[in-house]
Order: C-alpha cells, then sequence, then structure tokens
C-alpha cells in the first residue's frame, strides 16, 4: 500500500515547508487546505494526519472529532494555540501529539518517524498473545482491542496508554509515571493523564473495574 501523510492547514505555505522537509527524509505526503478536502481525501493510504487547529472553513478540533469517529490513524496537531488548555484540549478529542507553532521542522520529522513506527508494530496483522480482563480482549501485536467480539476505536496513544497498564497490573502508578512512559515528554502536564484515562474508561471500562483511582497516587490497573 502506498502510504502517506495528510497534512491539513489552509495556511499553504506552512503546507509546502513541511512537505519540503518530508521529501528530504522520503516521508511521502498530501495537502488539504480545508476541512472538507481532508474528509474526503482520508482513505486507508493515509498513515498519520497533521492537522491544524485555526482553519476557516473547520476548525481542527471539529475535524479530529469527526475522524475518530470511524478511523484511529494517528493525528498530530500543530497549532499557533499554545496554553496548557489547549494542548489538553487537542489530545482530549483523540489526537496523539501536539506540537506548537512556530516549530522546529526537525523534531516535528521525530514526531512523524516515531508515531508512524508506532502504527506499523502495532498494525501487524498478529493475534497471539491476546490479554483478556472481563470481556475485554487485547491482541497487541495485531493493536486490536474488543468488547464482547465487538470492535474497539482507540487512538494510538490511547492503545499505548491500555498496553501500559497492562503490563503493569495491580501496581499503583503515579500520573508522573504514566506521562513519562506513555507519552515519553514533558511537554504535558498530569491533567493530560487524566483526560486520556477518562477516555479511555469510556470506551472500555465505564463502571472502573479494572482501572480504578489510587487517592492521592494516581490509578492501578487490575485485571
Amino acid at each position: 500500500m502506498d502510504s502517506r501523510v495528510l497534512i491539513v492547514d489552509d495556511d499553504k505555505r506552512i503546507v509546502n515547508l513541511i512537505q519540503e522537509y518530508m521529501k528530504m527524509y522520503d516521508i511521502k505526503s498530501v495537502a488539504a487546505y480545508s476541512g472538507k478536502d481532508a474528509l474526503a481525501m482520508l482513505d486507508e493510504r493515509v498513515s498519520l494526519i497533521i492537522l491544524d487547529i485555526n482553519m476557516d472553513d473547520m476548525d481542527g478540533i471539529t475535524l479530529c472529532e469527526k475522524i475518530r469517529v470511524t478511523n484511529d490513524v494517528p493525528i498530530i496537531f500543530l497549532s499557533a494555540n499554545a496554553t496548557q488548555y489547549d494542548k489538553v484540549r487537542g489530545l482530549g478529542v483523540g489526537a496523539d501529539d501536539y506540537i506548537t507553532k512556530p516549530f522546529d521542522p526537525v523534531v516535528l520529522i521525530a514526531k512523524i518517524k516515531a508515531h508512524l513506527r508506532r502504527a506499523e508494530r502495532y498494525g501487524r496483522d498478529s493475534y497471539d498473545r491476546a490479554v483478556e480482563f472481563g470481556d475485554i480482549k487485547v491482541y497487541r501485536n495485531a493493536y486490536k482491542v474488543t468488547a464482547g467480539g465487538e470492535d474497539i476505536s482507540l487512538s494510538n496513544t490511547e492503545f499505548k496508554l491500555l498496553l501500559y497498564f497492562i503490563d503493569n497490573a495491580y501496581t499503583a502508578l503515579t500520573r508522573k509515571q504514566i506521562l513519562y512512559n506513555v507519552w515519553e515528554s514533558e511537554v504535558y502536564d498530569e491533567g493530560t493523564v487524566t483526560t486520556y484515562v477518562n477516555r479511555l474508561r469510556s470506551k472500555i471500562d465505564k463502571d472502573e473495574k479494572h482501572i480504578k483511582s489510587v487517592r492521592g497516587v494516581g490509578y492501578i490497573f487490575e485485571k
């Protein structure tokens, strides 16, 4: 499959800059200058999306929400909105990463490569090593989660968070530990962890039987 990165930004200068850097690293890309065009171009060949928030026809937050209804492709927000609230909001609607403008193209390329590697690793079509708890089955190598036999759509980061809980079952984890091991970055604060845990619970653990809060510490996962 001829995979490519979809760049969504109504600033053509920014799009051209990103595409030129991608060419240097042999990363194929296509561009959409509006949310409407991006939705029309989104297909199985798109392996990652770089998404601006402040666009005229449809803002990036709304577009991200629409994409997440049916697609778990990695999404990186690239935005001039630099407050912690904006970052948490962006991650809260399903993005996997958030970079502020002005940005270092080298850092952007590094993050793109990291997310593509992770998506490729989790996307391998292998169904061994399934982990089960309740009616949930997690197929680690296939990047697949089911509940009662039905597929559950998780973003790249949600899946990584779930695996971190599974790999550290019955161990109380602080938000700082989770932030360091799942996001591998100091850009975000501990509120990001809370946002993602709530999203993960809403999809696979509404009754909080497995991902439990530990007062004054953080969370503990129990199968």
